[in-house]
């Protein structure tokens, strides 16, 4: 037997034909999904990411069919029945399938499902050599808070990098004073100068669940945090540099467009992030 998913309340083989191709999903994006870490059979940050898919269902009019509770025992299953313990989980909810007209139908039922797949091998060495980086503009719509499955600008970012030979991209955007940094197509960015951690602000970009867990851990553990712009010529210029996410966690970055960024290796302080984030994942499964 294939791998099984989960759709609209029940398992289902993943190779049967589930959506219509009036899903408002197919048709218009009009849908958010989440990826949650699976580690041990178990699912890191479970309730926080709900809530961010909750309230954005709920800023989009979006109807929200199951309790959190209803979704974890879900996932829990999934991992169960396929055999997974160590993966990615990757929830989805679309507005649901009706006649191809801009407006928000009424009366439609959401379509939700779950698909948990095993934890994608990384390049070696990402984590303790670091990797490389390219810049890509920024070209996304308004609402960057929103994790919609309107993914196409970060497919071209992503794509840009593998073209180039490297791991992510870093989005830009132009002000008077030069070009700055958003976020990845799948990550946050931080930086380390004089021993002070740098984010960029949340000026339409997504409030990464990672990302708010290691700002919280370089808190505690005595580090200066500021989040503000940060500009491409003081990220080249930091002391360290890395990306977090779901699942790269806290990644060095030594490269940006050829360029050497905090000396082209794994700084103390990053080092020092990815042990407490190692130690938070222990304590943070659902």
């Amino acid at each position: 037997m294939g791998r099984e998913i989960f759709f609209n309340g029940g398992f289902h083989q993943e190779t049967e034909k589930l959506l219509s191709i009036q899903d408002r999903g197919l048709c218009f994006a009009d849908g958010l999904f989440e990826v949650i870490r699976c580690v041990d059979g178990k699912f890191l940050l479970f309730g926080k990411h709900l809530r961010r898919m909750r309230e954005s269902a709920a800023f989009l009019g979006m109807n929200f069919p199951y309790t959190t509770e209803e979704l974890l025992e879900a996932c829990r299953e999934l991992s169960r029945r396929n055999g997974i313990q160590d993966g990615e989980l990757y929830l989805e909810i679309t507005r649901g399938e009706a006649p191809r007209y801009h407006p928000f139908p009424e009366g439609v039922r959401p379509n939700f499902f779950i698909v948990l797949i095993p934890l994608r091998k990384m390049p070696e060495g990402c984590w303790s050599v670091g990797i490389k980086t390219v810049t890509f503009q920024d070209i996304r719509w308004g609402y960057c808070h929103i994790k919609s499955i309107n993914l196409l600008p970060n497919v071209l970012g992503k794509q840009y990098a593998k073209e180039k030979g490297a791991f992510e991209a870093l989005f830009t955007r132009d002000d008077d004073r030069g070009r700055y940094l958003t976020e990845g197509p799948s990550s946050t960015i931080f930086c380390i100068r004089d021993k002070v951690l740098i984010t960029p602000e949340l000026d339409n970009i997504l409030p990464g669940t990672t990302r708010q867990c290691v700002m919280g851990l370089a808190r505690a553990d005595g580090l200066e945090v500021h989040e503000q712009r940060l500009y491409l010529q003081d990220f080249l210029a930091a002391d360290e540099a890395f990306i977090s996410s779901t699942v790269s966690e806290v990644m060095p970055v030594v490269e940006v467009d050829g360029a050497v960024v905090g000396g082209g290796r794994l700084g103390p302080v990053t080092a020092r992030l990815q042990d407490l984030y190692r130690e938070f994942k222990k304590d943070h499964l659902e």
